[in-house]
Parts: C-alpha cells; structure tokens; sequence
C-alpha cells in the first residue's frame, strides 16, 4: 500500500502528516495550532491532529466568489429593510 493511501486511512495525524494531508505547510498548521484555529491533542510530547478537525478547519475556510458574495449581501440587506420596516 501507498504511503499517502495509508495517510489517507489514520484518523489522527502528526503535524507533518497533517501538513502532507492537507497541502498546508507545517508552519502554517503550527501556526493555526497557537491561535486553536485547528483542535489538537497532546498525547507525551507528541501533538496530534484528527483528520475530521482538520476537514472541518479547511471547508470552514471556503471562498465564495463575487456573484455568490453579491447575492448574500442582497439578501442581508433586504433582511435588514424589512426588519427596520417593521
């Protein structure tokens, strides 16, 4: 079996599995470690991450792009009217 087809299978993960996992580079995931951005688990002195914290992380991260982005500031501020309109 593949190295990275066995990462894909652990559920927990070291930071530098993470990183590979995810495509972020370690820094960036100790980074986002220090701000708990991301959930972490200290097992000893090893800290470890689980895959589906850092899934939630990435797609909490999501890029809209400007239509989508036009049409939820529409909405918002019509909202907005009709609760001032009230």
């Amino acid at each position: 079996m593949k190295k990275s087809n066995l990462i894909a299978q652990k559920r927990f993960y070291s930071v530098r599995e993470s990183a590979n996992y995810t495509g972020l580079s370690a820094s960036l995931l100790y980074q986002k470690l220090k701000e708990r951005a991301i959930q972490s688990y200290r097992v000893g002195t090893k800290i470890v991450l689980d895959r589906q914290d850092l899934d939630t992380f990435i797609m909490a991260n999501a890029v809209i792009n400007s239509d989508e982005l036009r049409e939820v500031l529409k909405e918002k501020m019509s909202e907005k009217r009709k609760k001032a309109a009230s």
